[in-house]
């Protein structure tokens, strides 16, 4: 279960779920609307993992240079911005700045999925090369590459996304039903009969869901057993 503690992840998830709608959406309008959400907030994942791992939170502006005035003011190893990785970042910061900016041609408008790849894995690597050149541990949030994109299919209450089990009546009312919160909207896990224990049943739900739910709960029925919240609004900043 994803359980987004602070504003540098929740923006890393915007990026993987535009990366995910990039890659469902049926049209060039949609697709390249994603992949613009993609590089963007990819970039900004970027440069808030760079001033928090260099301690400088100036660096935004004219990143190329506030990054070598911070590097070489901590006596860090330099960034090569000629070749290999950080050649990359400064194809990433180009396209960023086509998507807000100029929009110099059509390729600027309608972006491929392939971009919004790019620029997961670009903004990846470099958040774990700056913290690794500062002597820090990369956030753990980093390695986070799932994003289920349209939530709704297959997980509806009312659709068919959940097994039937045995000694399951639907409409009955002492059935014991696992559900949770995802963008604002409840999602049905899965519906036992009654006299079912709940307890082991709603830490495998919790466990399974590689998604950042705001609640799990547990109904008997219409009536609420348990329910678990995840505060998703208060988030910390590191």
């Amino acid at each position: 279960m994803k359980h987004i503690q602070d504003n540098h992840y929740l923006v890393w998830t915007d990026a993987l779920h535009a990366r995910e709608l990039s890659r469902q959406a049926n049209n060039r309008w949609d697709k390249g609307t994603y992949v613009r959400w993609t590089i963007m907030s990819c970039w900004i994942a970027l440069e808030m993992a760079c001033q928090d791992a260099l301690g400088d939170n100036t660096i935004s502006y004219s990143f190329k240079q506030n990054m070598d005035d911070a590097i070489e003011k901590l006596r860090l190893e330099k960034l090569q911005w000629g070749a290999g990785l950080w050649q990359q970042v400064s194809k990433l910061q180009k396209l960023r700045k086509n998507c807000t900016h100029r929009f110099l041609s059509e390729s600027n408008l309608f972006p491929t999925e392939g971009e919004a790849d790019g620029a997961v894995n670009i903004a990846r690597d470099a958040v774990k090369d700056i913290y690794r050149r500062a002597n820090k541990a990369a956030p753990k949030w980093i390695d986070d590459d799932y994003d289920q994109g349209w939530a709704a299919k297959g997980f509806d209450f009312y659709g068919t996304g959940f097994e039937i089990r045995q000694g399951v009546i639907l409409g009955n009312p002492d059935n014991i039903r696992f559900a949770y919160v995802y963008k604002d909207r409840e999602y049905t896990w899965d519906v036992y009969p009654p006299g079912t224990d709940p307890e082991p049943l709603l830490e495998r739900m919790i466990e399974s869901l590689a998604r950042p739910i705001s609640k799990a709960i547990v109904y008997r029925g219409n009536n609420i057993l348990k329910a678990i919240e995840y505060d998703l609004t208060t988030i910390r900043g590191t």
